[in-house]
């Protein structure tokens, strides 16, 4: 009995712990379907959100495309605009025709034209700068010069009594010019004394050395009859020969015949002879004088050869090969000798 209740007993807790083995294993199995059901949503979750990401990087992509798009159809435009801008600058379509080729090289031409222009414009006026400057030094220094009375060329002592003179020759080497060979010949203080041409031909020292005393300068020397002949007297006693350079006037001048005055006085005259006939001399001479200024130059010439004073005519060689030949013709009828001199361009 005991032992058939011990086994009742064995075969209940078997049953029971079969039971409850039973339920435990469904709670598990409950608790596990929670447990999935949890993992399942964060799953679907996570599917969920990879399968949104990629259709959200097609979305970003796509619309980066589209944008670089549009950013590349703007650059097209733009650039298709100043295509247009250009070709209406050309002409329009028809800007490479040769019509508006040609016009547009005019345009570069009148472009760089200008531009020469205004350099040019820039470069005279540095010049004319530049010469106002030298110009304001010049007039000062001459402000500080002293009269030249005296002065040497080619051997020769050279006496400058005077400005004045009866003609106004186009080529004569006074014009436009303040100096003759660096020596300042325009008379600022007037016409000087026999004693301060004495005395600025002192400070040459040795007279002796020069070949000749010669009366000339920027003036016509027989407007200074008596200081001339003075003078001759002093350079004689030096041993010096004299010449006179005159535009043969001086009995026009001084209104009477001063040829006896230079005899023994004068050793030898050159007279401008200039012209072949007085149509051609008064309009490049234009003596004071008028048609009477080129007669009297002749007469002198033949008044000096009476009085036996050596001298001859003298041209310059720019008045032309025939012109020149007409002289020597004239200068033969008279029995003077004519010199045809080179004309001094600049000094």
């Amino acid at each position: 009995m005991e032992e058939n209740k011990n086994k009742l007993e064995q075969n209940n807790n078997a049953n029971g712990n079969a039971q409850g083995g039973g339920r435990r294993k469904r709670r598990r199995h409950k608790g596990g379907n929670g447990g999935n059901g949890g993992n399942h949503a964060q799953n679907a979750q996570t599917q969920t959100q990879q399968n949104t990401q990629p259709q959200q990087n097609k979305n970003q992509h796509q619309n980066g495309k589209k944008g670089q798009n549009a950013q590349n159809a703007q650059k097209q435009q733009n650039q298709q605009s100043q295509q247009n801008q250009l070709k209406q600058k050309q002409g329009g379509n028809g800007g490479n025709n040769p019509q508006n080729q040609q016009q547009n090289q005019n345009k570069q031409k009148n472009k760089q034209q200008n531009q020469q222009n205004q350099q040019n414009q820039q470069q005279n006026k540095n010049q004319n700068q530049n010469k106002n400057q030298n110009s304001g030094k010049n007039e000062k220094k001459e402000e500080n010069r002293k009269d030249t009375y005296v002065y040497t060329l080619d051997g020769n002592l050279y006496i400058n009594l005077t400005n004045k003179c009866s003609n106004g020759c186009d080529f004569c080497v006074r014009n436009e010019r303040s100096s003759y060979y660096g020596n300042y010949l325009w008379l600022r203080n007037g016409d000087p004394t026999v004693d301060k041409v004495i005395a600025a031909a002192k400070g040459f020292g040795d007279l002796t050395r020069f070949k000749e005393v010669v009366f000339c300068g920027f003036g016509e020397p027989t407007y200074k009859v008596a200081e001339m002949v003075a003078l001759c007297d002093y350079f004689h006693e030096k041993g010096l020969k004299t010449r006179l350079n005159t535009n043969g006037q001086g009995n026009l001048i001084n209104k009477r015949d001063i040829v006896p005055d230079l005899k023994d006085k004068i050793d030898f005259v050159n007279i401008s002879l200039n012209a072949s006939c007085v149509e051609k001399y008064q309009p490049i001479c234009r003596s004071q004088f008028g048609e009477s200024g080129f007669s009297g130059l002749i007469e002198f010439a033949k008044l000096c050869r009476k009085n036996e004073i050596a001298c001859r005519f003298s041209i310059v060689d720019c008045i032309g090969e025939e012109e020149v030949e007409a002289c020597k013709r004239l200068a033969d009828s008279v029995r003077i000798p004519l010199y045809v001199r080179k004309y001094i361009i600049d000094s």
